[in-house]
């Protein structure tokens, strides 16, 4: 679906994308790049009203904001281990319960059949048809325990945390000359990207690696996406609840420095 100009998706285009041949529809609740919160639940209804189902990828908001299934209306929903502070290479896929009775297993191996003979073979009671072979028990056991370690947290005041950090880092960059916020004018949660001029993001994470601040680089796994806005490339700063104003100080000053050694500014 293409994209505004200011980062955001193009409803009434999305809409005229959806016809009878459209099966599954997927889009991101909340973008990894922009930080930008999609109207989801129009989106999805949008989808519902022409008999289309729904995956919808939280990797990005599960950290930051809650997540209801129930009350997004979705019929699947993906996100990641690693965004809630899990082990890598963990992650969730919900399903409706419906849709795993109807699908079959595409993997095969123990634990996802109920009895199998030369003739024929009966699958186990999902969602065990789909987990075939031994799992990753130790990896899965610590996304638990980084779902314990964020249940009792109190989102009001996680979002208003990150809010209050996310303004102070953005007031911050723009006293960079040079410095270029994406979707400037948006809400961003918990991240903001950003290019440096004449600086490669690769060189503003290596200053800011200096500082003893982490940044990502590149295209942030979303290049279609950065194409689009007309960058080759960007940085973006994530934020969470062990951040600080600190933190974000030492950020400021690695990119200032960043700008004074490339740029003279």
């Amino acid at each position: 679906a293409p994209l505004n100009n200011d980062g955001s998706i193009d409803r009434e285009a999305f809409a005229d994308l959806l016809t009878p041949n459209v099966k599954l529809c997927s889009f991101t609740l909340m973008s990894n790049v922009l930080g930008i919160l999609n109207p989801a639940q129009d989106l999805i209804q949008m989808a519902r009203e022409r008999g289309i189902r729904v995956c919808l990828d939280a990797a990005q908001a599960i950290a930051h904001i809650p997540v209801d299934v129930q009350s997004l209306d979705c019929d699947f929903l993906a996100f990641s281990g690693h965004k809630m502070f899990g082990p890598t290479g963990t992650g969730v896929l919900y399903v409706r319960e419906k849709y795993l009775e109807q699908m079959p297993p595409f993997l095969g191996g123990g634990d996802m059949i109920s009895s199998v003979s030369l003739e024929k073979e009966t699958w186990a009671e999902p969602p065990y048809k789909f987990e075939a072979g031994t799992p990753d028990v130790a990896g899965i056991i610590g996304l638990g325990a980084a779902v314990d370690f964020m249940q009792p947290l109190d989102w009001n005041d996680r979002m208003a945390h990150e809010r209050a950090l996310t303004a102070e880092l953005e007031t911050g960059l723009k006293k960079i000359k040079g410095l270029r916020i994406l979707a400037d004018g948006h809400d961003h949660h918990g991240l903001v990207s950003f290019t440096l001029e004449g600086v490669h993001p690769h060189d503003v994470a290596h200053f800011a690696d200096q500082a003893g601040v982490s940044l990502r680089a590149g295209y942030l796994c979303a290049q279609p996406l950065i194409q689009r806005l007309g960058w080759n490339a960007v940085c973006r700063a994530s934020l969470s609840v062990y951040n600080d104003s600190d933190d974000l100080s030492a950020l400021i000053e690695a990119l200032s420095n960043a700008a004074r050694f490339f740029n003279g500014c």
